[in-house]
């Protein structure tokens, strides 16, 4: 398994995506429906000449893998926000252990609540819901924290509310994400923001293993 580019592989095989180019420097992809454009090419200028020759429909946001590249498509192409992350991996047959807890599916009717925590995006929220793609942890009945799959095909949306927080609520719920990912035959990986250390000893906890490529993902700001 290579662990750089595990989010590229799952991306396709679940069907999230296409390959539009492969060649000895590396590939490029696309996510479903005019999405954000990704590639493992590290050299910033082939990259650019590759994505020029695709002639390509606009795209507004795009995920590489190395400063190079960041640099030359935020050139190339007007690219002015970025977040630098580093990738993780679960490569272990089993999932971790974790305490019994009041964890299933997450319903519409918790999606402003939810949308309100993570980032107040109220409309991803609810497409994550409606594809069956986040899960709720609750306490005494009431929502304490949730989890989600993006529409690539990455762990993340881990949110736990200030008060039910250091209780590890958030080591419970990616753990659970992490058994329904091997429970289904797919590979279980995250990216985490620069800087978010807590997450990055979540992830060390938690057994996941750190690709050495950054998954960098930049857009055009409007």
């Amino acid at each position: 398994m290579n662990l750089n580019t595990v989010d590229y592989y799952e991306l396709v095989r679940q069907g999230f995506g296409e390959v539009l180019y492969q060649g000895e420097e590396g590939c490029i992809l696309r996510e479903r429906d005019n999405g954000p454009v990704m590639s493992d090419i590290t050299d910033g200028g082939k990259l650019c000449e590759r994505l020029h020759a695709l002639q390509l429909p606009e795209f507004s946001i795009a995920v590489v893998k190395s400063e190079d590249a960041f640099h030359a498509v935020k050139r190339e192409f007007g690219f002015a926000g970025s977040n630098p992350c580093t990738q993780w991996v679960y490569c272990l047959p089993e999932p971790p252990r974790y305490p019994d807890c009041d964890i299933r599916p997450l319903s519409m009717e918790y999606a402003q609540t939810a949308g309100e925590q993570y980032h107040h995006n109220m409309d991803y929220v609810r497409e994550r819901i409606a594809a069956d793609r986040m899960w709720g942890l609750f306490e005494n009945g009431k929502l304490a924290g949730f989890i989600g799959v993006h529409s690539e095909g990455a762990m993340g949306m881990l949110e736990i509310y200030p008060a039910y927080r250091k209780r590890g609520y958030g080591f419970a719920l990616e753990a659970f994400l992490i058994g329904w990912n091997l429970r289904h035959g797919l590979t279980a990986y995250c990216h985490v923001i620069d800087g978010n250390e807590g997450s990055l000893h979540l992830q060390k906890k938690l057994g996941m293993e750190k690709a050495e490529q950054p998954t960098i993902w930049c857009w055009q700001e409007n």
